[in-house]
């Protein structure tokens, strides 16, 4: 329809100007229409995308889709009736998925930096039955392993003018499509807090690390105890068979 009014502004031309003019009103209403339809193509297809992003945990991307979209459906796209459950499912959608980046943020937080700790200890033990030295096994090192502490600590002490090179470095983060997205602990979190600035739930997720900090501790108390517990009894049966005569 579009093509048929340019071909009939051409044929119009030497027609007068009000009749150009309303086909060139026209033609910019229809161009509208046209992009309008685009977005609410490109809409329908967030449910499915959002379910991809987060079953790959790209959450970034994820929220990035949904803060859009839902904007859309609430701004130029209000009046749209056909959107309307769309849009209450998008919405719904946003309000929780600051959940679910706070869940994982503290999964990162408290149980992956926690595992790399374990499955240090449990790499120097096996190494320790394999040589068969009786000698107690050594304390695990635990300076040099990539913890979010750490990646907090690094401009502790730094000059003041350092602070922005770090705060710009979140800001910089971005998702690497090829490499797991949880590969870097670090990086993951910074994806996550970024999300939930996106959504404008930072004061929300400080109140849930408040809320939740005593008992994600005493977790990790309660696993590094049956880790220590496990690997000693094990450690124990290995040096009864060994002393044992033929």
């Amino acid at each position: 329809q579009v093509k048929e009014n340019l071909l009939s502004c051409k044929m119009l031309l030497h027609c007068k100007r009000d009749e150009l003019r309303k086909l060139w009103i026209e033609g910019i209403e229809h161009k509208h229409v046209l992009n309008l339809l685009d977005e609410i193509e490109n809409i329908k297809q967030v449910p499915q995308k959002l379910e991809q992003c987060m079953a790959s945990k790209r959450y970034l991307n994820a929220t990035d889709m949904l803060v859009s979209a839902v904007d859309s459906l609430e701004g130029p796209l209000l009046q749209v009736e056909g959107l309307s459950d769309l849009r209450l499912e998008l919405h719904s959608k946003k309000m929780n998925l600051h959940l679910v980046l706070i869940d994982e943020l503290h999964r990162h937080l408290y149980i992956r930096s926690t595992n790399r700790v374990g499955q240090r200890g449990r790499d120097r033990a096996r190494l320790g039955s394999l040589v068969k030295d009786s000698s107690p096994v050594p304390l695990m090192d635990v300076t040099n392993l990539s913890t979010p502490r750490k990646f907090l600590e690094t401009s502790q002490f730094s000059t003041p003018g350092s602070s922005s090179m770090r705060d710009s470095s979140l800001l910089e983060i971005k998702e690497d499509t090829e490499l797991d997205p949880e590969e870097n602990s670090a990086v993951f979190m910074g994806i996550l807090i970024k999300g939930l600035a996106k959504l404008k739930k930072i004061p929300e997720t400080v109140k849930a690390i408040q809320d939740r900090l005593e008992q994600e501790l005493k977790q990790i108390v309660k696993r590094s105890t049956t880790q220590v517990a496990d690997n000693g009894y094990q450690r124990g049966e290995n040096i009864s068979q060994e002393n044992q005569p033929r």
